[in-house]
């Protein structure tokens, strides 16, 4: 595999190094808040940016300013969800990422053939079960999205609704174990990689675990699929070529991001988040629609007849 790309330890390596520092350092939430915001926005954002240049490699016919326009106009369709019904515009945000973010955690972990049950079961484990386990700590932010009062959940609810979600995951790898579909070493790294990100989460404020995993797993995992994909169907495709083609559509995410904040000017960070992830949820629709079409490709070329 070539140097540019983190392995394993690395990555693992950088979320103990940064989670350590936190620990010792302790700063403040406004120092926490800014730089684990700056971190999904300039290294985790980007791994949408290419999805214009996968969707060519679909077909020779595809429209660039067709698929453009509709990516635009599918992501203010969720917007108006969110005006309208923003509670249950969160539910669909929450449940889309989860399984977006299971289809890459299994993709990049055990390589099975495309399997709806097993992608949602570890998006709960990876998205779901960490908003339960802080959901007290995210409760301002969650208020001021439903304009009305959740009530907090008790720990020991917390604590036995993550480890039914997790036994429930850990369940179905076992199923497809004894039925030959996943490998016992595939189990073994998605149970450890749980209990990674269980662990950041019970030691880490929320926006610092979830940063450290968007960006150092979730975010590098698909740009490496997004690359070697790419340079499958590519002649010649290098790492250089990788950037060029992330940047139009990173630095315009950033710019019109940074300026819709500071037009809206949250009045403080519950807004800035809600705000955030609001935006964040108009690229995260289209963009795991393409991520569900590129990786049944990836597989269907592995597996045609399983």
């Amino acid at each position: 595999m070539p140097s540019f790309f983190m392995t394993k330890y690395l990555q693992y390596g950088l979320a103990l190094v940064v989670g350590s520092l936190y620990l010792v350092f302790i700063p403040e939430d406004d120092v926490t808040n800014i730089m684990a915001l700056t971190a999904i926005l300039f290294f985790g954002v980007p791994h949408g940016a290419i999805d214009h240049k996968i969707h060519l490699k679909f077909s020779k016919k595809s429209n660039i300013k067709k698929f453009i326009l509709i990516y635009i106009l599918v992501g203010l369709g969720f917007l108006l969800w969110w005006v309208l019904m923003p509670l249950k515009a969160l539910l669909i945000f929450i449940i889309l990422s989860a399984y977006h973010f299971g289809q890459e955690l299994i993709e990049d972990i055990a390589e099975t053939p495309k399997d709806p049950i097993l992608n949602l079961s570890w998006g709960l484990i990876v998205l779901v079960s960490p908003i339960i386990l802080k959901f007290n700590e995210l409760l301002p932010t969650l208020n001021f999205i439903g304009s009305q009062s959740i009530s907090r959940i008790p720990k020991e609810i917390q604590v036995i609704t993550v480890l039914v979600i997790h036994l429930l995951g850990y369940a179905y790898i076992a199923y497809l174990l004894v039925k030959g579909v996943i490998r016992k070493a595939a189990v073994i790294r998605l149970i450890l990689f749980s209990i990674y990100l269980l662990l950041s989460y019970l030691m880490l404020p929320f926006i610092v675990a979830f940063a450290l995993y968007f960006v150092l797993f979730h975010s590098i995992n698909a740009m490496r699929h997004q690359f070697f994909w790419m340079k499958d169907r590519t002649t010649d495709y290098t790492f250089a070529a990788f950037l060029k083609d992330l940047s139009p559509f990173t630095l315009l995410t950033i710019v019109g991001m940074s300026g819709l904040i500071y037009y809206l000017d949250p009045a403080d960070w519950s807004v800035f988040f809600t705000y955030f992830f609001v935006f964040i949820s108009l690229l995260t629709l289209p963009h795991a629609i393409l991520f569900d079409e590129l990786y049944l490709s990836k597989n269907t070329a592995k597996h045609p007849k399983d």
